[in-house]
């Protein structure tokens, strides 16, 4: 009896070391990998301004989405291709209006995703902003009070009212090629959905006398670089881009605009509450997003997500043509109405 119980704890032991090894090689492969992964390495409220203060190792690339579940209002900030340092925390009641922070690795191989998630009294998207620190370090500052609708427009700027015949517009048709962007649970890619969009609008801002520059026609990868640097060098007055919204859950929805200038605040304001409007889309809100073509483009910019293709419900709108077609009616009517005819709001075009 006593050979057979050490015979059969002997079984039991090797499956459980093994089981332990395995699980040591995942994680030193983890933080062994070099690639395009962004280390956070530390996470910090600061009471005194109201911010938490995340910083990196590597360019961050995050998300936010609002969420409600039951009575609770929650924002989530999701890094994508990011390990955090350390374990995770909550921090109970670390500001005014703010019932908690909490922040951990929710993901590890192959997506590795950081949850940075504030528990709101208000169903509203934090400003956040992107700070480069220099020497490949960076700081993203959360904003949990600060309301964007709240936000003053710059005041005294001149606006010389221009022609539609010599307004132009460049079309960012998102995604496209070996990036299908967002895949829909019913298999919907977001860079057709935005390709199909684009080439609407641009028939339509062509019918209207407005001249128009894209920078794809066919499925094919257009690289963020070559976003920004082609509509710097086409003489537009105005970039707009054109994309679906996905999140890891699928009961999301709604339209969110994005900018990152302050002079493009004020038409991605007017765009998110006209196009959300007239489709009867949930308003989610204007946020500023050091988004790549928001940043390096030398003119106004603005980027659209004008639905959730990870929601069921509006891939399938996504997927009628006649939906899309009032997608690019009314981002087409916002910019006519903006630009053209409204004379009378304090805009500032570059030339």
């Amino acid at each position: 009896m006593k050979r057979l119980f050490y015979c059969n704890r002997r079984v039991f032991f090797v499956p459980v070391f093994l089981l332990i090894f395995n699980l040591i090689i995942v994680l030193k492969s983890v933080y062994a990998y070099n690639g395009n992964i962004t280390k956070i390495t530390g996470v910090y409220i600061n009471s005194s301004n109201g911010t938490v203060n995340v910083y990196t190792i590597g360019r961050p690339f995050y998300k936010g989405y609002l969420f409600k579940k039951g009575y609770k209002k929650f924002f989530i900030l999701a890094f994508g291709h990011s390990i955090l340092y350390g374990t995770g925390k909550k921090i109970d009641k670390p500001f005014k209006n703010v019932f908690s922070v909490s922040y951990s690795q929710f993901s590890a191989a192959p997506k590795y995703v950081v949850h940075i998630v504030t528990r709101q009294n208000i169903m509203v998207k934090p400003q956040i902003k992107t700070i480069n620190l220099g020497n490949n370090r960076y700081k993203v500052v959360i904003y949990p009070l600060v309301v964007l609708s709240k936000i003053k427009k710059q005041k005294n700027k001149s606006f010389t009212p221009v022609s539609h015949v010599k307004f132009n517009v460049f079309i960012d048709a998102g995604h496209g090629g070996d990036d299908p962007g967002g895949i829909g649970p019913a298999g919907l890619p977001e860079d057709f959905v935005n390709l199909s969009i684009a080439l609407k609008l641009r028939k339509l801002l062509n019918a209207k006398g407005i001249k128009t520059e894209i920078d794809r026609t066919s499925n094919i990868n257009v690289s963020l670089v070559r976003r920004a640097t082609e509509a710097n060098e086409s003489g537009a007055n105005l970039f707009i881009g054109l994309y679906c919204n996905s999140a890891i859950v699928p009961y999301l929805y709604g339209a969110t605009t994005y900018y990152f200038h302050k002079d493009s605040y004020g038409f991605a304001a007017y765009l998110e509450n006209y196009v959300s409007g007239r489709l009867d889309l949930k308003n989610d809100g204007v946020v500023m997003d050091d988004l790549y073509v928001l940043r390096f483009t030398d003119i106004p910019a603005v980027l659209i997500e004008y639905a959730y293709i990870s929601n069921p419900y509006e891939e399938h709108l996504l997927a009628s043509s006649t939906f899309r077609d009032l997608i690019a009616a009314s981002i087409a009517n916002a910019i006519y109405k903006y630009f053209i005819t409204d004379n009378t709001t304090d805009k500032k075009i570059k030339k």
